[in-house]
């Protein structure tokens, strides 16, 4: 690249055109520029004046040099009248032999016969190449030396000026809120900064990295449209928590919502672009959904944000309408008995129909119903354990979902009022059991009424044991009764050789968490058995506890008193022939 003279480390260049004279190129040095006079408008078209360019565009990349000659035609195009021309960022081979990031920055202008281009190129650094202007540092965010929102709106104003396709993705760190809040703005940062250093290592030649917000990323990838930005969001949220772990000590399960816009197809501006993408990034934190975090705008997203809306307004009066129920799942020992039940929330909407758990919880945990709704589970658990008490001899013990939100909040105390409607039933504390997730990052205060819960003779299960990411310190810091294991293990064992167990890929997983609940004292329930297949190999290799549609479904009140008083009819399930010892 032409070796301009650098004065406060900036770099400045200006050149005339001159179309008289002589056939002749000089360079005049002073202290802060380069003049360039150039001949005749022959020698222009033919020989010098392009002589300059050329040589400039042998030292700009190969994939940047057709958009760089562009420039470079609409420079000698001009018509001189005080015009603007700015590049995008490019590469070009740095004075010391490396590909460097560059953006130049033109103003035109005419005086008599002379062409007059005067400007400004600036080195980007290729380690923070999504900083536009990193003389700036308004433009640039403090923390993570990422560019700013400001300097999005800067950089996609000159890509989309190319008419090339561009496409961004908005991404957030789902839970980041409240893990600064209890882990310290310290950890907090780390987090950050090891995102950014993630995200930066994952970006391809010509992609660019911004931090919008506090746990917010935008990822701006140049020359590609909405369906490979899809693509690549997929991957990159996948494989995102696993990098993220090798960066940071206990990174505590973070997850990821991605909102994705792209130019031309959702907008012809940086403006539009930009907000599309934001309205698509608030509709996957909406949806909440763990199978598909990633909303591409489109038409239909206000039709789907408004079905949300009208979603949330319905859970709103749901507890109010009296439209929740318990339905109540048995739990079997490896003898045919009930050793307890799973009470299950399901929603019956008088405007929606029947809406889905997995709907519907997500939704109230963002909105901060789970704390009524929570409230009115306790209420109602205990309720049916006392009704229990009145028609059935020996009552098996009852579980109940907690949050860990509902654990933490501040806004009331969930072990006083678990003990208060304990009390206005009169029903022992230990005929109620309380579950959480594994992946429910608990802080001081969830632990403290975890413990209160124990004291008062309450059970503590841990459900989804496997998926999610309690370390073993933390485990064992918790009374814990019982580990219950995720049903996705127990799902891979429907075609497995009866011969042959250790064939079965999570085998290992589900003896190590037998041995593991065995070694801390707790119990071990296995979830989502469904055919007597899984069942016998559970069995056989050790398990004692059962849960899953082969035993029963989700039964209603009356249903499940029923089969308390006729256990007998079930046994043929546990009776079944199995054609080995224990493994």
């Amino acid at each position: 690249m032409v070796d301009l003279l650098r004065r406060a480390g900036v770099e400045f260049f200006r050149f005339p055109l001159s179309p008289e004279g002589e056939a002749m190129q000089e360079y005049f040095k002073s202290d802060d520029y380069i003049h360039c006079q150039f001949t005749s408008p022959e020698i222009l078209e033919s020989g010098s004046a392009l002589f300059l360019l050329q040589s400039f565009l042998q030292d700009v990349h190969p994939d940047d040099r057709e958009y760089m000659s562009s420039v470079a035609q609409r420079l000698l195009e001009s018509d001189g009248f005080g015009n603007d021309i700015t590049s995008r960022p490019f590469r070009g081979v740095s004075p010391e032999g490396r590909w460097s990031w560059y953006e130049v920055r033109m103003t035109v202008t005419r005086q008599k016969d002379l062409l007059i281009c005067e400007g400004l190129m600036v080195n980007v650094d290729v380690q923070q190449k999504s900083s536009l202007s990193l003389q700036s540092s308004l433009l640039c965010d403090q923390l993570t030396g990422l560019g700013n929102l400001k300097s999005a709106y800067a950089l996609l104003k000159d890509i989309i000026s190319t008419g090339l396709p561009v496409s961004l993705v908005w991404l957030d760190l789902k839970g980041f809120g409240r893990l600064n809040t209890y882990l310290g703005r310290a950890k907090g940062d780390e987090i950050l900064r090891a995102t950014a250093d993630v995200l930066k290592d994952w970006l391809q030649d010509g992609d660019y990295l911004i931090r919008p917000d506090s746990d917010e990323f935008l990822i701006i990838l140049n020359g590609r449209d909405s369906k490979a930005a899809h693509s690549a969001a997929l991957h990159l949220v996948e494989h995102l928590p696993s990098l993220l772990e090798l960066h940071v000590d206990g990174f505590y399960g973070l997850g990821f919502h991605a909102g994705i816009s792209s130019f031309p197809d959702h907008g012809d501006n940086e403006d539009s672009i930009l907000s599309n993408a934001a309205s698509a990034l608030d509709q996957a934190r909406r949806i909440n959904s763990v199978s598909e975090p990633i909303v591409i705008f489109g038409d239909d997203i206000t039709t789907r944000t408004a079905e949300l809306l009208n979603l949330e307004l319905s859970l709103r009066q749901a507890v109010v309408n009296d439209e929740f129920r318990l339905v109540f799942q048995p739990q079997w020992n490896v003898s045919g008995q009930i050793v307890g039940a799973e009470a299950l929330l399901r929603w019956d909407s008088a405007r929606l129909g029947p809406v889905s758990p997995g709907v519907f919880i997500p939704l109230a945990e963002q909105t901060g119903q789970i704390h009524l709704i929570g409230e009115w589970v306790i209420e109602a658990a205990c309720r049916a354990l006392s009704s229990f008490h009145r028609g059935v001899d020996k009552i098996p013990p009852l579980s109940i979902n907690i949050s860990a939100s509902q654990l933490s909040s501040r806004q009331y105390d969930l072990v006083e009022t678990l003990l208060v409607n304990l009390q206005r039933f009169r029903v022992s504390p230990k005929s109620i059991h309380v579950e959480i997730t594994e992946s429910g990052f608990l802080d001081d205060l969830a632990i403290r009424r975890l413990n209160g819960l124990h004291e008062a003779g309450i059970c503590l299960h841990i459900d989804d044991f496997g998926t999610g990411f309690a370390s073993l310190s933390s485990l064992l810091s918790l009374p814990i009764y019982s580990l219950k294991l995720d049903q996705s293990f127990v799902a891979q064992l429907h075609s497995f050789d009866s011969s042959n167990l250790e064939s079965v890929p999570s085998f290992a997983i589900l003896k190590a968490s037998l041995a593991l609940s065995s070694s801390i004292g707790a119990e071990a329930i296995v979830e989502g058995v469904e055919d007597f297949r899984q069942f016998d190999a559970l069995r056989r290799m050790g398990y004692q506890f059962f849960q899953g549609y082969y035993f029963s479904r989700p039964l209603e009140f009356a249903d499940y008193c029923d089969l308390l008083g006729n256990q007998a009819q079930k046994s043929a399930l546990f009776s079944a022939p199995s054609d080995g010892d224990s493994v």
